[in-house]
C-alpha cells in the first residue's frame, strides 16, 4: 500500500499579519483623517466663496440702486461686467419688482421673466442668501442674492450672482494628491516597521492611536511623542511629517486662493479710483500714464475742479507696494479731495492732510505728495511739494528745461506730526508759456532700469517730450513716454509703480 504524503498546513507569520492589520488600521486612520480634512477645507473654502460673492452682491445692490431707479443700462450693464470679470462668476444679474430681468451679462435675457433655479428662495432678508444649485453648464454653482432696499423698508428688486464652485474642487483635488502621496510614503515606511513594532505592540499602537485620533479630529498641530530608535520611531517621524505637511499644504492653497481673489478686488477697486478721463480746459491738454508694480499700487494721480478757473491737479506715491501702499493711497487721496476745496495754496492743503495723518500711520509709513492749482484763465501753476519728485517744465521749441524745485526741500507726508512739516512747506508759483510742458510724475519713471541697471532718469524723460516737437498734443506726448519707458526696460521686470500727468500748453 502506498504511503499518501501529509497535506501541510500552512502556517501564518506573526509579523505579516501583524503588518497586514496594521497597514489596515493605518490606511483606514489615514483616509478618515483625509476625508475629515478635506471636508473642513471644503466647508472653509465654501464659506470664503460664499462671502466674496455676498460682498460683490452687496456692492452691486449698493452701487445700482440709483442707476435701477432711473432705468440707467449703461450703468448698470457697466456694474454687471464688472462683476463678471471676477474668476468662477457665471452670471450676474438684476431682477425688478416686478420679476423682470433689468440687467444681466447675457443681454438677450433684459426684460424677461427671471426664471428662479429649482429650490429658489424668496429675499425677505436685507443680508441677503445663498443656496447651490446644478447649473446645466457651469455644474455646482452658489447662487448669492441680495434684495434692493429703498430707504431700509421698501424691496425694489433684487440682485443675483452665480459664482461656480470649479476653484473649490480644484483645491481641495490638489489637497488630495499631495495627501495621497504622502500617505504612500507613510505606508511604506509602516509596512517595514510593523515587523518590529509586534514585539512592543501595547505602548507603541496605543501612542499612534492617539496621534491619529488626535489628528483625526482636526489637531493638525499634535506631534506623537518619540520612540526608540528604530523602525517604530521612524514611524512616528513619518507620521509627523505627514501631519505638518498636511497642515501646509491645506494652509497654503487656502492663503494663495484668498490672496488671489483680495488682489483681484482691490484691483477693480483701485481702479475705479482713477480719473476716467483727462479735464477740458480751453489752452490745454492733459495726457495721464499709470502702471502699478503689483496687481494694486501705491502711486495715484487725480484731477479735480476747485471752482469754474482752477484746476487742482495732484500726483503721489505711499511708501511700499501691494494692497498695504493701495489702502492708504485710497484713504489720502479721500482726506486731499474733500479738504482741497476749504483752502486757498497748495501748502495749505498738504498741511491739513498732514494733520490727519499723521497720527495715524505707523512709524515708517509716508506719502509723498505733489500738489498743484492750475489757473486755466491766467495759465498760472501753483505748487507744493511734500518729499516728492519735483516736476518738470520743458519746452519743445527752445529746448529749455527747468525743475520745479522747492528749497528747501520738504519732509513727506506723515513722516512729523506739524511743527517741522509746517516750517518746510512752501509754495511756487510759474507763469506757463506758449507750447511749455509740464510733467508732474513719481519716481517710479525716472528710476525704471534697463537689463544694464540704469536709470531712464530725468535726461530720459526730457528728451523724449523734446523729441515729439511742438506738434505734439499732451496725449500724444504721453503716449512717447510709455512707449519710450517699454523700450528702455525691454524684457526687466517693473519693479516700482509708475504714475505720470502731462499737462501741454497750446
Amino acid at each position: 500500500m502506498e504511503n499518501t504524503p501529509k497535506r501541510e498546513t500552512r502556517k501564518s507569520s506573526v509579523k505579516v499579519e501583524f503588518a497586514l492589520w496594521v497597514m489596515l488600521f493605518l490606511g483606514a486612520t489615514i483616509l478618515v483623517l483625509t476625508s475629515f480634512t478635506l471636508s473642513q477645507e471644503r466647508e472653509a473654502l465654501t464659506r470664503e466663496v460664499t462671502r466674496r460673492g455676498l460682498a460683490l452682491a452687496q456692492y452691486v445692490a449698493t452701487h445700482g440702486q440709483d442707476p435701477f431707479l432711473t432705468n440707467d443700462k449703461l450703468m448698470l450693464a457697466t456694474l454687471v461686467g464688472d462683476v463678471m470679470k471676477n474668476e468662477d462668476m457665471v452670471y450676474a444679474l438684476m431682477v425688478d419688482r416686478n420679476g423682470r430681468v433689468v440687467a444681466s451679462d447675457k443681454s438677450d435675457l433684459i426684460g424677461s421673466a427671471y426664471v428662479r433655479p429649482p429650490g429658489d428662495y424668496p429675499l425677505d432678508r436685507p443680508s441677503g442668501r445663498t443656496f447651490t444649485w446644478r447649473h446645466p453648464l457651469a455644474g455646482l454653482v452658489i447662487d448669492v442674492g441680495i434684495p434692493l432696499i429703498l430707504q431700509g423698508t421698501t424691496k425694489i428688486g433684487e440682485v443675483h450672482l452665480g459664482v461656480s464652485r470649479s476653484t473649490i474642487d480644484r483645491v481641495v483635488n490638489q489637497a488630495w494628491r499631495q495627501v495621497m502621496l504622502v500617505a504612500f510614503i507613510f505606508l511604506s515606511g509602516g509596512l517595514l516597521g510593523s515587523f518590529v513594532l509586534v514585539t512592543f505592540v501595547l505602548r507603541p499602537v496605543s501612542e499612534l492611536t492617539k496621534g491619529a485620533q488626535a489628528i483625526g479630529a482636526g489637531y493638525l498641530n499634535y506631534q506623537i511623542p518619540a520612540m526608540r530608535n528604530n523602525e517604530l520611531g521612524q514611524l512616528a517621524v513619518t507620521f509627523n511629517r505627514m501631519t505638518r505637511e498636511l497642515k501646509i499644504a491645506t494652509e497654503r492653497a487656502l492663503e494663495q486662493e484668498r490672496i488671489k481673489k483680495e488682489l483681484q478686488l482691490a484691483h477693480q477697486i483701485q481702479q475705479t479710483l482713477l480719473p476716467k478721463q483727462t479735464p477740458e480746459a480751453a489752452g490745454f491738454s492733459f495726457g495721464t500714464l499709470y502702471r502699478a508694480a503689483k496687481e494694486v499700487g501705491g502711486d495715484y494721480y487725480d484731477f479735480f475742479w476747485l471752482d469754474k478757473t482752477k484746476l487742482g491737479m495732484v500726483v503721489a506715491d505711499v511708501c511700499g507696494k501691494g494692497v498695504p501702499a493701495a489702502m492708504l493711497m485710497s484713504m489720502a487721496r479721500s482726506m486731499l479731495k474733500s479738504i482741497a476745496r476749504n483752502y486757498t495754496t497748495p501748502s495749505e492743503v498738504l498741511k491739513e492732510l498732514n494733520r490727519l495723518l499723521s497720527g495715524d500711520l505707523k512709524n515708517g509709513m509716508f506719502i509723498t505728495v505733489l500738489y498743484a492749482v492750475l489757473d486755466v484763465p491766467k495759465k498760472t501753476l501753483t505748487y507744493a511739494l511734500a518729499g516728492h519728485n519735483p516736476g518738470l517744465l520743458v519746452n519743445p521749441r527752445s529746448h529749455k528745461a527747468k525743475s520745479l524745485s522747492c528749497e528747501p526741500p520738504c519732509l513727506p507726508v506723515g513722516l512729523d506730526r506739524g511743527a517741522i512739516f509746517e516750517k518746510l512747506i512752501q509754495d511756487k508759483k510759474i507763469t506757463l508759456a506758449p507750447h511749455d510742458v509740464v510733467v508732474l510724475y513719481t519716481d517710479g519713471v525716472t528710476e525704471a532700469m534697463n537689463a544694464e541697471r540704469e536709470e531712464f532718469g530725468e535726461s530720459g524723460l526730457q528728451a523724449c517730450l523734446e523729441g515729439q516737437g511742438v506738434e505734439a498734443d499732451a496725449a500724444a506726448l504721453i503716449q512717447a513716454l510709455d512707449g519710450q519707458l517699454t523700450k528702455f526696460c525691454g524684457d526687466i521686470p517693473q519693479n516700482d509703480d509708475i504714475a505720470a500727468i502731462i499737462l501741454q500748453v497750446d
